[in-house]
């Protein structure tokens, strides 16, 4: 585990020194590295439905027909969206974004070549991206300009708040986060700047807890992930419900889910980093 730092003010958690250098997402470092972590485990089942459902819901009070995946991996979550909307993807990992090529998803290398060979969108989605950004400021603004007016972004990132980390000081589990692929965590305070210096508005954030009491105890008997899968029913679901809600109304859920829009019309201070 590399030496980390929070911020006092807005409680962002990052590196203490830069670690880009470890870093070759078209390589396919991230996967490399994260295999000796436990980190090809399946991750929880509920995560595509609550997303897809999520979307489904937005899209009821807003017009939604195209949307954009940002950091689409194995293009899971291409394929769920596609039964409702016209989706593509963009995936810097070559490896990936060849085998969703060649299934005949549309999936980008980058937001440059995004922003050469497709109209704007109505949603981009980054599910457990912005934690992997080391200049998110410049990311979010590209992803700002790829955005139709009126569009929606949608981020899931892990959280700082974590109750592993934060309460339960799990050291294995802080050197499964803090990693050189994740180069920042986020807090509730420290996303909801980063949007707004990018120049969307309604900026809403929530908690959301992906794994249960059974992941949790696993980490701190056996030091490694997997819980959600080895225990999956030691616990009942009302228990683990309960628990999850429990570390939601404390603000010590693992995850944010951030929705935000891009205004119709901007002025002169509406994006800050312009």
């Amino acid at each position: 585990m590399y030496g980390v730092e929070e911020c006092s003010k807005c409680h962002l958690v990052s590196h203490e020194r830069d670690l880009r250098e470890f870093i070759n997402y078209e390589s396919g470092s991230m996967h490399s590295w994260a295999a000796g972590y436990g980190g090809t485990l399946e991750t929880p089942k509920e995560d595509v439905a609550r997303r897809v459902q999520a979307i489904r819901k937005l899209a009821q009070d807003r017009p939604i027909k195209k949307i954009l995946d940002f950091g689409s991996g194995n293009g899971e979550m291409i394929q769920a969206l596609s039964k409702f909307f016209v989706v593509e993807g963009l995936e810097p990992e070559s490896q990936a974004r060849n085998n969703c090529i060649e299934v005949g998803m549309k999936v980008h290398e980058s937001t440059e070549e995004t922003s050469e060979n497709s109209n704007k969108f109505d949603l981009i989605t980054l599910f457990h991206v912005v934690e992997h950004f080391y200049s998110p400021n410049i990311e979010l603004s590209r992803i700002f300009d790829l955005l139709e007016p009126g569009g929606n972004i949608i981020i899931e990132t892990p959280s700082a708040g974590d109750a592993l980390l934060t309460e339960y000081e799990n050291s294995a589990f802080s050197n499964f986060t803090y990693w050189s692929h994740h180069p920042m965590l986020h807090s509730n305070l420290s996303l909801t700047n980063l949007v707004f210096a990018a120049g969307f508005k309604d900026v809403d954030v929530r908690g959301v807890q992906r794994y249960g009491i059974a992941n949790h105890l696993y980490w701190m008997t056996n030091q490694k992930a997997g819980g959600h899968i080895y225990w999956d029913d030691k616990f009942s679901q009302s228990t683990e419900l309960a628990y999850a809600q429990d570390l939601i109304d404390r603000g010590k859920a693992d995850t944010l889910w951030l929705q935000a829009t891009k205004p119709h019309n901007l002025g002169n201070n509406e994006k800050s980093s312009e």
